[in-house]
């Protein structure tokens, strides 16, 4: 059985353990979190880019704030493209990353700069929070989508 999954997949990278090969739901659990950490690493990319270019900062400040800022954009480019690599959806694996950012945005917001988000804004992270799980539930990995991810 756990072949027959990897050769399915036969685009999986060399270096995934064989555990981390097999099956389509452990592709879509791996695409999931790699988006999630691509959102991640997007709101620290801009709230370093927010530090680096305030104009209160010290000039030591502003250096550590353009590295962290290219790191963790280069960070969150890795992880979505490993997202979309397991993803049965490029657009499936956009809406994960999107959400995740606003989210991870929101608690940077909140934590390092104090910001509080509107009831209004709230609700359309509901209303993207619904639609993401839309796209995640009429995607279910099937035979049929595995015989045509094989061609």
């Amino acid at each position: 059985m756990a072949t027959r999954a990897v050769n399915a997949y036969s685009d999986t990278p060399a270096w995934f353990p064989p555990h981390l090969q097999a099956g389509p739901m452990r592709r879509r659990f791996w695409g999931v979190f790699n988006c999630l950490c691509a959102g991640a690493f997007g709101a620290l990319a801009a709230a370093s880019a927010k530090l680096a270019f305030s104009s209160e900062v010290h000039v030591g400040f502003r250096a550590l704030g353009i590295a962290m800022m290219a790191t963790t954009n280069s960070l969150m480019w890795t992880f979505f493209s490993r997202g979309l690599s397991f993803s049965m959806s490029s657009a499936v694996a956009s809406v994960t990353v999107t959400f995740s950012n606003i989210l991870s945005s929101a608690l940077l917001g909140f934590l390092l700069y104090g910001e509080c988000q509107e009831a209004l804004w709230w609700g359309g992270v509901f209303l993207i929070l619904c639609g993401l799980i839309l796209t995640h539930s009429s995607l279910l990995p099937t035979q049929k989508a595995l015989a045509h991810k094989q061609q």
